[in-house]
């Protein structure tokens, strides 16, 4: 829904902006309250969880797979039907390691960063809705949002990275500020503290054209009962179900 300046103050008097574009489903969720929920959920269910394990190789075996991991304990193996590769940043990793040539089938990650600042908590509570900019090439742009505690949050940036390091650079503190200044011209650049960072899987690299996530059964190259989750970006938390339950038809 398109808003003119006037029906934008209604919604949000704190932002200043020529115009807007309504999406009234968008929102945030408690994302360590739902996994909290499924992790309880699934063990209900008979689900296994072995945390801090390394998965170092795997291999075909007749019509099986198996899985070599290493945990304090050491090295061990398990032998699965069926193997879902969702592993995040190393899900280009873990494809390779079942065989599969991630170059020729274009799996190779590339790490995108975006750090999070936070405003001072005189700003609490100053917006309720998620306030995005124009979209840019390799993200959303910096947008607001309020936390759940109220806080509000400016983020993510977006910027490609050789290596994973959740540490935020302040050095974009400024880049901050200028597109907050933006939204909200009373913001001062001390304001801004760093909050936190994150890091998107990205199968497009700088300058590259986008790409969607990749969810496929690998049969047709040779190996059936491997399913492959690359480059699952943060919009995959808030679609995880609907991926779980897409991924379930797959093993079906």
């Amino acid at each position: 829904m398109l808003l003119s300046r006037t029906e934008l103050k209604k919604l949000e008097p704190n932002i200043e902006a020529r115009a807007g574009l309504l999406s009234p489903s968008s929102g945030i969720f408690d994302s360590h309250t739902l996994l909290k929920f499924l992790h309880s959920q699934a063990r209900e269910k008979g689900a296994e969880f072995v945390f801090g394990t390394e998965v170092i190789g795997i291999e075909r075996a007749g019509a099986k797979y198996r899985v070599q991991i290493k945990d304090r304990d050491g090295i061990s193996a398990l032998v699965a039907h069926v193997v879902v590769n969702c592993a995040g940043l190393n899900s280009d990793k873990i494809a390779q390691l079942a065989g599969i040539d991630i170059a020729k089938a274009g799996y190779k990650l590339h790490y995108c960063k975006g750090e999070y600042f936070s405003l001072n908590s005189k700003y609490r509570n100053l917006v309720s809705r998620l306030i995005y900019p124009t979209p840019e090439q390799v993200g959303h742009g910096i947008h607001w949002r309020q936390a759940l505690d109220g806080r509000v949050l400016l983020g993510p940036s977006a910027h490609y990275v050789e290596a994973i390091d959740y540490e935020v650079d302040e050095t974009y503190k400024q880049a901050f500020y200028n597109s907050a200044k933006r939204f909200l011209p009373l913001v001062e650049l001390e304001d801004l503290a760093p909050e936190s960072s994150g890091i998107r899987p990205k199968l497009q690299g700088p300058g590259e054209a986008f790409r969607d996530f990749v969810i496929t059964h690998e049969e047709k190259a040779g190996f059936p009962g491997l399913i492959n989750l690359i480059g699952i970006e943060s919009p995959g938390l808030t679609a995880s179900l609907a991926i779980a339950r897409y991924v379930g038809r797959i093993m079906s």
